[in-house]
């Protein structure tokens, strides 16, 4: 992953700077769930297709992984399309994470007491 180039769909703001768009996961059973769209290349017929779909204010634009990390912690998007491909918003910050060196943490295993039967 670290040598992975990831491009964005983001919103242009007025200053010309962009900021990764999110959008509701309308199909899912949590209202509110959100998502990203990202691409492995800046052009194809996806791309072409999503910036068709969206306002003149969408752009894709390259992000970096540090970039990618901080909207993961902004929007906690529970879903992250790749290329069109979905995969879950946690899964994807780790990979993030370990390609930035960022230890991750492990989960710690906690054994419940079995229930006193008197």
């Amino acid at each position: 992953m670290a040598e992975e180039q990831y491009y964005a769909l983001c919103v242009e703001e007025d200053d010309g700077s962009t900021e990764i768009a999110f959008f509701e996961l309308v199909r899912e059973a949590l209202p509110g769930a959100l998502g990203i769209s990202l691409y492995t290349s800046l052009d194809g017929r996806l791309q072409r297709r999503h910036l068709q779909e969206s306002d003149d204010e969408v752009v894709i634009v390259a992000k970096s992984p540090r970039d990618l990390l901080e909207a993961m912690s902004t929007g906690v998007p529970s879903s992250v399309y790749i290329d069109g491909k979905r995969m879950a918003g946690s899964m994807f910050k780790a990979m993030l994470k370990e390609s930035l060196g960022i230890k991750l943490r492990q989960p710690r295993i906690v054994r419940l007491d079995e229930p006193d039967e008197s």
